[in-house]
């Protein structure tokens, strides 16, 4: 396993980690509806740095390496979308809601399909069309762009690197700042 692999595996771990303890029973965390909000929080902020590093960089790899590459980042960023929304929703929602525990169930749909389809679809397609030597810079490149992206969802600014490697910059600081300020962090595998 490269380095890329293994360093976005770390993350899909981390996810399906939060995403298993906040799909528990609600009754399993009656009492604790400030750890749901926390976990929901670290869930948006890793899922939003994740999927802004794949779209900077992994996403333009997979168009220009992979032959259905077009077809494959559609998909992909399509399933990324919905996850935006959906996220979106959660960090605005009270963990102590109904509604709440109906958005964690949705995240959780979309990132287990996500996560598996670019396990099972796009890894491997890439790792065919790049030398390991390649995916270690890829690597290095997606590290960078992850230490540096958004940690909310912008679900409305399309998915464009151009756009996101100048607005993208704009947003994360603002998150950041906002991050600092909460004392919010950004789980890290």
């Amino acid at each position: 396993m490269t380095r890329l692999w293994a360093t976005m595996q770390a993350d899909h771990d981390l996810i399906w980690s939060l995403l298993n303890r906040l799909t528990r029973s609600h009754a399993e965390y009656e009492a604790s509806a400030e750890l749901r909000q926390r976990l929901a929080h670290q869930l948006v902020a890793l899922g939003s740095v994740h999927e802004a590093a794949e779209e900077l960089v992994i996403w333009p790899a997979v168009r220009r390496r992979c032959p259905d590459g077009d077809s494959l980042v559609g998909q992909a960023l399509a399933q990324e979308h919905q996850a935006k929304l959906a996220l979106n929703e959660l960090r605005r929602l009270d963990a102590g809601s109904q509604e709440f525990a109906q958005c964690v169930n949705a995240v959780a749909s979309h990132a287990r399909n996500h996560i598996s389809y670019e396990q099972n679809q796009i890894w491997p397609r890439l790792a065919d069309g790049l030398a390991d030597e390649e995916l270690d810079a890829l690597a290095d490149r997606w590290q960078a762009a992850r230490a540096a992206a958004p940690t909310r969802p912008h679900p409305h600014t399309p998915a464009n690197p151009a756009l996101l490697a100048t607005t993208g910059k704009v947003m994360a600081a603002a998150d950041r700042l906002r991050d600092r300020l909460s004392g919010r962090a950004v789980p890290t595998p």
